[in-house]
Protein backbone atom coordinates (compact mmCIF):
# COMPACT_ATOMS: atom_id res chain seq x y z
CA UNK A 1 0.00 0.00 0.00
CA UNK A 2 3.13 2.62 0.67
CA UNK A 3 3.99 1.91 -2.75
CA UNK A 4 0.79 2.29 -4.47
CA UNK A 5 -0.22 5.88 -2.41
CA UNK A 6 2.81 7.65 -4.07
CA UNK A 7 1.49 6.47 -7.36
CA UNK A 8 -1.87 7.41 -6.84
CA UNK A 9 -0.86 11.26 -5.53
CA UNK A 10 1.11 11.45 -8.72
CA UNK A 11 -2.21 10.52 -10.84
CA UNK A 12 -3.92 13.32 -9.04
CA UNK A 13 -1.34 15.87 -9.23
CA UNK A 14 -0.85 15.49 -12.84
CA UNK A 15 -4.75 16.00 -13.11
CA UNK A 16 -5.06 18.59 -10.88
CA UNK A 17 -3.18 21.21 -12.30
CA UNK A 18 -4.38 24.56 -11.38
CA UNK A 19 -5.66 27.20 -12.95
CA UNK A 20 -6.88 30.82 -11.95
CA UNK A 21 -10.34 31.77 -12.73
CA UNK A 22 -10.37 35.53 -12.87
CA UNK A 23 -13.61 37.44 -12.00
CA UNK A 24 -13.80 41.26 -12.54
CA UNK A 25 -16.19 44.39 -12.53
CA UNK A 26 -16.55 46.55 -16.23
CA UNK A 27 -17.33 49.99 -15.43
CA UNK A 28 -17.59 52.27 -18.65
CA UNK A 29 -20.25 51.93 -21.86
CA UNK A 30 -21.78 49.51 -23.74
CA UNK A 31 -19.82 51.24 -26.94
CA UNK A 32 -17.18 48.97 -26.61
CA UNK A 33 -18.92 46.18 -28.16
CA UNK A 34 -15.84 44.40 -29.25
CA UNK A 35 -15.44 43.32 -25.74
CA UNK A 36 -18.23 41.69 -25.52
CA UNK A 37 -18.58 40.60 -28.57
CA UNK A 38 -21.71 41.83 -30.29
CA UNK A 39 -21.83 40.20 -33.42
CA UNK A 40 -20.51 42.03 -36.96
CA UNK A 41 -18.67 44.39 -34.83
CA UNK A 42 -15.52 45.25 -36.82
CA UNK A 43 -14.60 42.54 -38.43
CA UNK A 44 -17.29 39.46 -39.03
CA UNK A 45 -19.43 37.52 -36.24
CA UNK A 46 -16.90 35.08 -36.12
CA UNK A 47 -13.84 37.45 -35.10
CA UNK A 48 -13.49 36.93 -31.88
CA UNK A 49 -14.33 39.58 -28.49
CA UNK A 50 -11.81 40.58 -26.24
CA UNK A 51 -13.85 38.70 -23.46
CA UNK A 52 -13.45 35.37 -25.74
CA UNK A 53 -9.96 36.13 -26.32
CA UNK A 54 -9.53 36.01 -22.44
CA UNK A 55 -11.30 33.17 -21.79
CA UNK A 56 -9.31 31.11 -24.20
CA UNK A 57 -6.15 32.23 -22.75
CA UNK A 58 -7.37 31.03 -19.05
CA UNK A 59 -8.39 34.82 -18.42
CA UNK A 60 -12.37 34.98 -18.14
CA UNK A 61 -14.99 36.54 -16.03
CA UNK A 62 -16.54 33.76 -13.40
CA UNK A 63 -19.30 36.42 -12.93
CA UNK A 64 -20.73 37.83 -15.92
CA UNK A 65 -22.53 41.26 -15.14
CA UNK A 66 -23.21 44.14 -17.97
CA UNK A 67 -20.92 46.97 -18.25
CA UNK A 68 -21.46 49.35 -14.93
CA UNK A 69 -22.03 53.20 -15.24
CA UNK A 70 -19.03 54.66 -13.77
CA UNK A 71 -20.94 56.22 -10.94
CA UNK A 72 -19.76 57.02 -7.28
CA UNK A 73 -22.31 54.46 -6.35
CA UNK A 74 -21.74 51.67 -8.86
CA UNK A 75 -18.16 52.00 -7.61
CA UNK A 76 -18.33 52.13 -3.97
CA UNK A 77 -21.02 49.79 -3.95
CA UNK A 78 -18.45 47.45 -6.22
CA UNK A 79 -15.47 48.13 -3.63
CA UNK A 80 -17.85 47.13 -1.06
CA UNK A 81 -18.40 43.68 -2.65
CA UNK A 82 -21.94 44.17 -3.49
CA UNK A 83 -21.54 43.01 -7.23
CA UNK A 84 -19.73 39.52 -5.55
CA UNK A 85 -16.00 38.98 -4.74
CA UNK A 86 -13.55 40.23 -7.65
CA UNK A 87 -9.85 40.03 -9.44
CA UNK A 88 -9.50 43.56 -10.96
CA UNK A 89 -11.87 46.52 -11.33
CA UNK A 90 -12.00 47.68 -15.34
CA UNK A 91 -12.80 51.35 -16.47
CA UNK A 92 -13.23 51.88 -20.07
CA UNK A 93 -14.91 54.42 -21.66
CA UNK A 94 -17.30 57.50 -21.10
CA UNK A 95 -15.28 57.52 -17.38
CA UNK A 96 -17.56 60.32 -15.80
CA UNK A 97 -15.61 62.52 -13.10
CA UNK A 98 -16.11 61.18 -9.76
CA UNK A 99 -16.15 62.57 -5.94
CA UNK A 100 -12.74 62.20 -3.95
CA UNK A 101 -14.52 59.87 -1.84
CA UNK A 102 -14.52 57.35 -4.58
CA UNK A 103 -10.89 58.15 -5.86
CA UNK A 104 -9.59 57.50 -2.37
CA UNK A 105 -11.52 54.19 -2.14
CA UNK A 106 -9.82 53.28 -5.47
CA UNK A 107 -6.64 54.36 -4.03
CA UNK A 108 -6.92 52.04 -1.17
CA UNK A 109 -8.13 49.12 -3.32
CA UNK A 110 -5.02 49.26 -5.46
CA UNK A 111 -2.61 49.72 -2.73
CA UNK A 112 -3.95 46.96 -0.46
CA UNK A 113 -3.33 44.83 -3.48
CA UNK A 114 -5.81 44.97 -5.96
CA UNK A 115 -5.06 45.27 -9.77
CA UNK A 116 -6.97 48.22 -11.95
CA UNK A 117 -6.99 48.47 -15.83
CA UNK A 118 -7.96 51.60 -17.54
CA UNK A 119 -8.47 50.66 -21.18
CA UNK A 120 -10.19 52.70 -24.36
CA UNK A 121 -10.88 56.00 -24.68
CA UNK A 122 -9.22 57.75 -21.87
CA UNK A 123 -10.15 61.19 -21.95
CA UNK A 124 -10.28 64.17 -19.31
CA UNK A 125 -12.59 62.21 -17.10
CA UNK A 126 -10.47 58.89 -17.35
CA UNK A 127 -7.19 61.05 -16.83
CA UNK A 128 -8.82 62.19 -13.36
CA UNK A 129 -9.87 58.92 -12.42
CA UNK A 130 -5.88 58.23 -12.89
CA UNK A 131 -4.56 61.44 -11.27
CA UNK A 132 -6.62 61.77 -8.80
CA UNK A 133 -6.86 58.09 -7.78
CA UNK A 134 -3.10 57.77 -7.82
CA UNK A 135 -1.34 61.05 -7.73
CA UNK A 136 -0.39 60.67 -11.31
CA UNK A 137 0.11 63.49 -13.16
CA UNK A 138 -0.95 61.73 -16.52
CA UNK A 139 -1.88 63.45 -20.14
CA UNK A 140 -3.70 61.44 -22.72
CA UNK A 141 -4.40 62.63 -26.22
CA UNK A 142 -6.00 60.55 -29.56
CA UNK A 143 -4.00 59.03 -31.92
CA UNK A 144 -6.21 59.77 -34.43
CA UNK A 145 -5.20 61.50 -37.70
CA UNK A 146 -1.62 60.75 -36.28
CA UNK A 147 -1.19 57.25 -37.03
CA UNK A 148 1.88 55.99 -35.07
CA UNK A 149 3.48 52.32 -34.62
CA UNK A 150 4.25 51.79 -30.71
CA UNK A 151 7.26 49.56 -29.76
CA UNK A 152 7.93 47.01 -26.97
CA UNK A 153 10.51 48.62 -24.56
CA UNK A 154 12.90 46.82 -22.96
CA UNK A 155 11.08 47.50 -19.32
CA UNK A 156 8.43 45.08 -20.52
CA UNK A 157 11.49 41.98 -19.38
CA UNK A 158 10.10 40.56 -16.13
CA UNK A 159 6.23 41.56 -16.68
CA UNK A 160 2.91 39.68 -17.77
CA UNK A 161 4.06 41.75 -21.42
CA UNK A 162 7.47 40.49 -21.85
CA UNK A 163 7.35 38.21 -25.53
CA UNK A 164 4.40 40.11 -26.40
CA UNK A 165 3.51 41.68 -29.47
CA UNK A 166 6.91 43.80 -30.81
CA UNK A 167 4.28 46.74 -32.14
CA UNK A 168 1.06 47.91 -31.69
CA UNK A 169 -0.33 50.22 -34.45
CA UNK A 170 -2.47 53.35 -33.61
CA UNK A 171 -6.60 51.82 -34.12
CA UNK A 172 -9.32 54.11 -34.60
CA UNK A 173 -9.31 56.79 -31.19
CA UNK A 174 -6.14 54.78 -29.32
CA UNK A 175 -4.60 56.87 -26.78
CA UNK A 176 -1.52 58.16 -25.99
CA UNK A 177 0.34 59.12 -23.29
CA UNK A 178 2.64 61.33 -21.18
CA UNK A 179 3.55 61.87 -17.48
CA UNK A 180 3.40 58.29 -16.84
CA UNK A 181 4.49 56.64 -14.12
CA UNK A 182 6.45 53.26 -13.71
CA UNK A 183 7.53 51.13 -16.44
CA UNK A 184 6.60 51.98 -19.84
CA UNK A 185 5.71 48.85 -21.73
CA UNK A 186 4.46 50.59 -25.14
CA UNK A 187 6.10 53.87 -26.90
CA UNK A 188 6.13 55.79 -30.22
CA UNK A 189 6.87 58.91 -31.85
CA UNK A 190 3.44 60.44 -30.61
CA UNK A 191 4.18 58.86 -26.91
CA UNK A 192 3.41 55.87 -24.86
CA UNK A 193 0.58 53.76 -25.80
CA UNK A 194 1.23 51.25 -22.72
CA UNK A 195 2.43 51.60 -18.87
CA UNK A 196 2.01 49.68 -15.94
CA UNK A 197 3.11 50.59 -12.38
CA UNK A 198 3.30 49.10 -9.12
CA UNK A 199 0.89 50.94 -6.81
CA UNK A 200 1.13 49.83 -3.29
CA UNK A 201 1.14 46.16 -2.84
CA UNK A 202 -1.32 46.15 -6.10
CA UNK A 203 -0.91 47.58 -9.86
CA UNK A 204 -2.05 49.82 -11.77
CA UNK A 205 -2.36 49.42 -15.72
CA UNK A 206 -3.26 51.61 -18.77
CA UNK A 207 -3.74 50.62 -22.45
CA UNK A 208 -4.72 53.38 -24.87
CA UNK A 209 -7.22 50.86 -27.00
CA UNK A 210 -10.26 51.24 -27.85
CA UNK A 211 -11.35 47.71 -29.09
CA UNK A 212 -12.11 48.78 -32.67
CA UNK A 213 -10.65 49.07 -35.74
CA UNK A 214 -9.72 51.10 -38.33
CA UNK A 215 -6.71 52.02 -39.24
CA UNK A 216 -5.75 49.46 -39.71
CA UNK A 217 -9.06 47.63 -40.38
CA UNK A 218 -7.40 43.90 -40.36
CA UNK A 219 -7.64 41.15 -37.66
CA UNK A 220 -3.91 40.83 -37.03
CA UNK A 221 -2.98 44.38 -35.95
CA UNK A 222 -6.86 44.39 -33.46
CA UNK A 223 -5.52 40.75 -32.11
CA UNK A 224 -2.12 42.33 -31.21
CA UNK A 225 -4.05 44.42 -28.62
CA UNK A 226 -5.56 41.82 -27.77
CA UNK A 227 -2.99 39.72 -26.40
CA UNK A 228 -1.70 42.91 -24.79
CA UNK A 229 -4.92 43.21 -22.91
CA UNK A 230 -4.80 39.45 -22.01
CA UNK A 231 -1.43 40.20 -20.71
CA UNK A 232 -2.58 43.31 -18.58
CA UNK A 233 -4.93 40.93 -17.16
CA UNK A 234 -2.74 38.17 -16.42
CA UNK A 235 -0.98 40.70 -13.57
CA UNK A 236 -4.66 40.30 -12.13
CA UNK A 237 -4.25 36.45 -11.42
CA UNK A 238 -0.61 37.07 -10.49
CA UNK A 239 -1.74 39.89 -8.30
CA UNK A 240 -4.57 37.89 -6.29
CA UNK A 241 -4.95 33.96 -7.83
CA UNK A 242 -7.85 31.84 -7.24
CA UNK A 243 -6.24 28.50 -6.90
CA UNK A 244 -9.00 26.28 -8.37
CA UNK A 245 -9.11 22.73 -9.59
CA UNK A 246 -10.12 21.09 -12.67
CA UNK A 247 -12.80 19.31 -12.65
CA UNK A 248 -10.34 16.12 -13.60
CA UNK A 249 -8.56 17.15 -10.72
CA UNK A 250 -11.80 16.78 -8.55
CA UNK A 251 -12.80 13.10 -9.68
CA UNK A 252 -9.32 12.10 -9.38
CA UNK A 253 -9.18 13.45 -5.94
CA UNK A 254 -12.03 11.61 -4.90
CA UNK A 255 -11.04 8.99 -6.39
CA UNK A 256 -7.87 9.05 -4.35
CA UNK A 257 -9.68 9.45 -1.50
CA UNK A 258 -11.69 6.60 -1.96
CA UNK A 259 -9.47 3.88 -3.17
CA UNK A 260 -6.96 5.10 -0.16
CA UNK A 261 -10.07 4.90 2.02
CA UNK A 262 -10.85 1.36 0.92
CA UNK A 263 -7.14 0.16 1.46
CA UNK A 264 -7.15 1.64 5.35
CA UNK A 265 -10.79 -0.23 5.56
CA UNK A 266 -9.54 -3.49 4.19
CA UNK A 267 -6.00 -3.40 5.96
CA UNK A 268 -7.80 -3.40 9.27
CA UNK A 269 -9.91 -6.80 8.43
CA UNK A 270 -6.63 -8.38 7.90
CA UNK A 271 -5.11 -7.22 11.02
CA UNK A 272 -7.89 -7.61 13.09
Amino acid sequence: MKKFIPFLLLIFLFASSSSYALNFIKFGTAHDDGFWGTEGKAFSPTFPSTVQYLAERGNFQTNPIDTLEVTDENVQQALAGGFGPFNALLFSESINFLTPETYGLINNYASSGGCVIVIGEIEEEGEALLNSSFGYNVVSQFAQGDVDTYALQAGASGTAFEGGPTTLIAANATNFFSNTPGTTIYDGATGVAVFTDNFGDGIVTVVGFDYCCTPPDEPGPILDWYEVVNRAFDQCTETRPIPTLSEWGLIAMAGVLGIVGFMVMRRRKVTA
